[in-house]
């Protein structure tokens, strides 16, 4: 199936856009966040167009529904030359569809056009499908691993993308 997958970068006034597809996300693949339905359901809408004001979130569209996410924010360890892709989530009737390559481009061309030296992200263990997505993008495991916050009995480990030329 040949599609058109549109990626765009959230504004304030699409707040209502992110919380619907955020929630489709944490409805239906719950261990993959660090939040969780309950709490970001009980969100207002100041929560949500703040979060768009201080992270860049992008979202996927196939003709009007959304079928994708991500955002890119600051890294856990403050510093002005990397990124960290996070949020990533891709409705699964969409998945292998360019969706996910799609939205992981739109992070690594602002991460460009900010002058990042880098991008990072994490990928729990056993996300296979997830971390050969990112692979195919050029991100490389850092060797990192940390237990994940809301499941320490499960493994995640950082990945990195130099935007560095050689």
């Amino acid at each position: 199936m040949n599609v058109m997958v549109k990626v765009g970068r959230a504004a304030r006034e699409d707040w209502a856009a992110l919380r619907a597809i955020r929630l489709r996300a944490l409805g239906r693949d719950p261990d993959a966040f660090g939040s969780s339905l309950g709490d970001e359901l009980a969100r207002p809408e100041g929560f949500w167009r703040d979060r768009i004001a201080s992270s860049a979130w992008f979202l996927a569209w196939v003709g009007r529904q959304s079928v994708g996410v991500v955002a890119a924010v600051a890294p856990p360890f403050p510093t002005s030359v990397e990124l960290q892709l996070d949020a990533m989530w891709v409705d699964p009737a969409w998945r292998g569809h360019g969706v996910g390559e799609a939205l992981v481009d739109a992070v690594l061309a602002l991460a460009r056009d900010q002058g990042a030296e880098c991008v990072s992200l994490t990928v729990v263990d056993g996300n296979d499908h997830a971390r050969r997505l990112y692979e195919r993008a050029g991100f490389r495991a850092t060797g990192e691993r940390e237990p994940r916050p809301r499941n320490p009995c499960q493994m995640r480990e950082r990945l990195r993308l130099s935007l560095v030329p050689a």
